[in-house]
């Protein structure tokens, strides 16, 4: 898919999915050969997902919000328990958790890297505390060493992370269990679905349970939340061109590294011990919605990078941290099918905006 030209310019969206003849040729084979639902597909990519991350267990799911819920409830979590998650993060995590009958206890992130940390998590741990999940946002990733030596229960949520690496080890291996959103824009896609790893085999073999109720016994609840086999064929083709996308994703931001830079604005700072995938480049600005506004009516789409930190819906939760990224962060396209024409017009088209915000 290619940037649409309106009005003499090129229009640039926020996300697009980055799919070719190969991918399309490896649904159609799955949808030819007459075995739609869950399958051989589903466990050859659960296969390879799980060698590609390191861990020994991976179980592919409808989304990642209930490869989410899966895991809690695995794990035992419901009513009467705290699961700690961000407050600068999409409503997911908070969904699955409710689900659970377990309480979100919403925390603050740390302004340098949009994350979580163990300083923003300790202060919120009380015996109630069961999990926290830990998202690495935008595709860098946290500082999970340190939460991990909090004791608490940790899961990844590798939804914006997927090859990302923490000194030397890609994230997703770190915690007791991760989970994975393969939605259209995502690092890679299987149009909808996700995915769970682990190398606790007690805690996959409840997972694998309780995903389908087909076929077995009414002594517990059990679900749909299967992962096709045309969409896990999706998964297999893309999965196979993941690297290339990331090496694409990281030659992008160091243009735009190099650009911005230049001006009044903060780029992302990555310490060496982290290897980020890019999954948004977000810069931090002043006079965030007239450059937005302005950006947007030259074809370039930039957005906030998430919709609305979910304190803000709560009472009496204060995340101020979180308050100041939602007023200054934005997210510029960045993806790999993007053209050097396209990045090139949006660095010149965001570099002259933002030069006339400092006059």
């Amino acid at each position: 898919m290619r940037s649409k030209v309106k009005g003499g310019r090129l229009f640039i969206p926020h996300s697009r999915p980055t799919i070719d003849k190969e991918d399309i040729n490896a649904v159609t084979e799955a949808l030819a050969s007459g075995q739609l639902a869950q399958g051989e597909k589903v466990r050859e990519f659960e296969e390879n997902l799980a060698r590609y991350i390191g861990v020994k267990y991976c179980a592919a799911t409808s989304s990642g919000t209930s490869a989410l819920y899966l895991t809690l409830k695995s794990l035992n979590i419901g009513e009467g328990d705290e699961v700690i998650i961000p407050s600068y993060v999409c409503s997911s995590p908070y969904m699955a958790t409710l689900q659970t009958g377990a309480k979100p206890k919403i925390v603050d992130v740390e302004t340098s890297d949009f994350n979580v940390s163990a300083a923003t998590i300790k202060k919120e741990i009380t015996p109630k505390t069961k999990a926290v999940v830990v998202p690495h946002m935008f595709g860098t990733p946290a500082e999970i060493e340190e939460i991990l030596d909090l004791g608490v229960t940790v899961i990844e949520d590798c939804a914006h992370s997927i090859g990302a690496e923490y000194k030397g080890k890609k994230v997703g291996s770190l915690g007791e269990a991760s989970i994975c959103s393969f939605y259209a824009t995502k690092m890679m896609t299987t149009g909808e679905g996700g995915a769970i790893l682990t190398n606790n085999r007690e805690l996959y073999d409840k997972i694998v349970e309780t995903r389908e109720y087909d076929k077995k016994p009414l002594n517990t609840i059990r679900y749909n939340y299967k992962m096709t086999d045309f969409q896990a064929a999706l998964g297999l083709s893309q999965l196979k061109k993941l690297n290339d996308f990331i090496r694409r994703r990281r030659e992008i931001a160091e243009i735009y590294d190099e650009r911005f830079s230049k001006h009044n604005v903060i780029t992302p700072s990555i310490p060496p011990h982290k290897k980020p995938v890019y999954y948004r480049y977000v810069i931090m600005v002043n006079k965030l919605k007239e450059i937005q506004k302005e950006a947007r009516e030259k074809g370039v789409i930039c957005e906030k990078p998430v919709w609305k930190p979910l304190h803000q819906s709560l009472p009496n939760v204060d995340c101020p941290n979180s308050d100041y990224i939602h007023n200054h962060a934005l997210s510029i396209p960045v993806y790999p099918n993007l053209t050097e024409k396209e990045i090139e017009y949006v660095t010149e088209v965001l570099e002259k905006i933002i030069a006339k915000t400092l006059d």
